[in-house]
């Protein structure tokens, strides 16, 4: 039998992929579950599991190619199962794994071996590495075979090479074919979407303190709180009680949104990438900061889905930790606005008097099809009245009251 291997749909919204390597060359067996070949999108690398065994024929489409999804990169020769086209179907998270980029901070020492392999011959550990782990050997020059598990039953796992191969120390590498695919969607971004921008000089004065207040309970809680949380959670709140800002363009029309999606920017060792928090105006405080935790560790460490970077109405680019104290930012395919935060500094700032106060600039750059001038500088001046007067920002059981204190919110 004689299985199609397919561009695989990663997600509603992907027309085309690249085929970025791949991980079997012609006349390789594959297994079932083995991995065959590399995708990538402007937002994600994934690696592709064979849905069938048997031997990987002439290659079709060759590494750095951008196909249409459905597209037939090759063949599996002598599969002994009828199934259905590798790459065919809507990917499962078991099925689609995302390149797992190299650890930038040193790792432990190598752990002693897992109960029973001691007894275990070299040979055998070759056979029983995962694939993803013998492909990261070659990168990193890695025997296998001298490595010792520590997976189950022995399994020379990723971060068993990753140890072995002191990552920390390789040289940088550099993705040509994804920065030329993000170039590609930038570019469509700016021919395709008429924007406009509108920017506020913001007195941070009370988020800065409300920031105070409120991290203190979450470190008591045992997780960090940033002002990217609080502005995160401020932008929700302000497309909450915006609905014609809380749309997108779709086709030749606007669309309305029913709840509030945002995409936050994390700079990676690949580039920037902005996964998407879902349901933010339907979440408390702590369940944001756990979900942007939980995303910022998979965007950093390459684990993000196609799922994870999908839909979302606009994006928070927050260049505070920079010295940056203005900056317009590109709106993302398929959303309506973006964001820009810059430093919060101390800067001249007029109550009645001239004094100095902590400010911070904000740029709202937005869709001019979705929203007019008046209604995004309607919006901004929501998102200020809220970064200026915190009333609101809470953690479980305590409330910001916008004076730096905090109280029991009533019954």
């Amino acid at each position: 039998m004689r299985i199609a291997i397919v561009m695989p749909q990663l997600g509603l919204t992907m027309e085309e992929g690249t085929v970025s390597g791949w991980l079997k060359k012609p006349g390789d067996k594959v297994k079932k579950n083995d991995l065959v070949f590399s995708v990538s999108t402007d937002k994600v690398e994934m690696d592709v599991e064979s849905t069938a065994e048997g031997t990987l024929g002439e290659i079709i489409v060759s590494a750095g190619e951008t196909v249409p999804v459905g597209t037939v990169l090759a063949h599996v020769e002598g599969a002994g199962e009828d199934v259905a086209a590798t790459g065919n179907e809507q990917p499962s998270p078991d099925t689609f794994k995302a390149v797992t980029a190299p650890s930038a901070t040193p790792l432990p020492p190598q752990s002693a071996a897992a109960p029973g392999d001691s007894a275990e011959n070299p040979s055998e550990r070759q056979r029983r590495a995962s694939p993803r782990a013998k492909r990261l050997a070659k990168e990193f020059s890695v025997d296998v075979a001298a490595v010792r598990g520590t997976g189950l039953e022995g399994q020379v796992t990723e971060q068993d090479i990753r140890n072995a191969g002191k990552p920390g120390e390789r040289a940088p590498h550099f993705d040509g074919s994804r920065r030329q695919l993000i170039a590609e969607k930038l570019t469509l971004s700016i021919q395709t979407i008429p924007t406009f921008s509108v920017s506020a000089e913001v007195n941070a004065e009370k988020i800065l303190a409300a920031h105070e207040s409120l991290n203190s309970l979450a470190t008591a809680a045992g997780t960090k709180l940033t002002l990217t949380d609080l502005l995160l959670a401020v932008f929700a709140r302000a497309l909450k009680s915006s609905p014609e800002l809380n749309a997108v363009w779709e086709g030749k029309t606007v669309r309305s949104l029913t709840s509030v999606d945002i995409g936050l920017a994390v700079a990676t060792p690949k580039g920037v990438i902005a996964p998407v928090l879902r349901k933010l105006d339907a979440i408390e405080l702590r369940s944001l900061v756990t979900r942007r935790i939980e995303l910022v560790e998979k965007a950093r460490s390459g684990r993000l889905s196609l799922a994870d970077l999908e839909g979302g109405v606009g994006t928070l680019s927050n260049l505070g930790m920079y010295r940056v104290d203005h900056f317009q930012a590109i709106i993302s395919p398929g959303q309506s606005s973006i964001l820009a935060v810059g430093q919060i500094r101390q800067r001249p700032w007029v109550e009645k008097t001239l004094t100095v106060k902590p400010t911070v600039m904000l740029n709202l750059t937005v869709d001019h099809r979705v929203a007019d001038g008046a209604a995004a500088a309607i919006f901004l001046g929501k998102i200020v009245e809220l970064i200026e007067n915190p009333q609101g920002l809470s953690w479980p059981r305590t409330e910001f009251s916008g004076d730096g204190a905090r109280r029991r919110p009533s019954a």
